[in-house]
């Protein structure tokens, strides 16, 4: 099992996306983002290892 935490984001404002992205990715999450969440149900569904 690895050690690297994924977490799934989902906001409609690009800007906050990035700025919880880029601050949890130096804390060393695995991090994957949507803009709506049709499309973050649409990512866990499609993504394996979220």
């Amino acid at each position: 099992m690895s050690d690297t935490y994924r977490i799934l984001l989902v906001d409609d404002e690009e800007d906050i996306l990035n700025f919880l992205s880029y601050n949890l990715k130096k804390e060393g999450y695995e991090v994957y983002t949507a803009l709506n969440g049709h499309d973050g149900i649409a990512l866990a569904k499609n993504t394996n290892h979220i």
